[in-house]
């Protein structure tokens, strides 16, 4: 197999670009997910009570978000070791297959975490409207969160059809077969 193309977000975009296009998705998602609900739901009141349960699922989310892109990989039979790594003492969760995999089957685990938990906030806000503030932040620092995979997805869209997907260090690299 040769390699057609390798992908680093860290020497291709830039790790500061990468949060920065974060943080604005993250508040045009708020602003477009908010206000349509708010004006649905606008005799609602909204209770700011549970404070303290919307940000464990804050925290919660992120390795949900890592587990997640590895629930489609193993349905598929692809062995998958989760490590949990140590960056300035706070853990951070890293998933690698222990094989090439599909370009179909890479696309579907990019986009699984967005798919969830995006129908799961979108629910939680038309069956609990009082909290629809809490569900439309979470979403949008979602969303935000997957920007990452959002470029990943761009460009293993535009890889040949039959190709590979193989994770190094600092990416990925897309292999297709001679």
């Amino acid at each position: 197999m040769n390699c057609w193309k390798t992908i680093s977000l860290s020497k291709d975009v830039g790790m500061y670009r990468i949060l920065f296009i974060s943080l604005l998705t993250s508040i045009f998602v708020f602003i477009v997910t908010y206000l349509p609900i708010n004006l649905l739901f606008s005799k609602v009141h909204l209770k700011d009570g549970h404070f303290l349960l919307f940000i464990l699922l804050i925290l919660c989310m992120i390795p949900a978000h890592k587990f997640l892109h590895a629930i489609p990989l193993l349905l598929s039979g692809c062995r998958v070791s989760m490590k949990i790594n140590y960056y300035f003492h706070l853990p951070s969760m890293q998933i690698n297959a222990c094989k090439s995999i599909k370009k179909r089957q890479m696309m579907l685990s990019l986009m699984t975490p967005f798919l969830f938990f995006t129908v799961l906030f979108i629910a939680g806000s038309l069956w609990l409207p009082s909290y629809m503030h809490y569900f439309s932040i979470a979403m949008a620092i979602h969303i935000g969160l997957c920007v990452p995979d959002f470029i990943f997805t761009k460009h293993v869209l535009f890889a040949p059809k039959l190709s590979y997907i193989e994770a190094f260090e600092d990416g990925y690299e897309i292999l297709v077969q001679k």
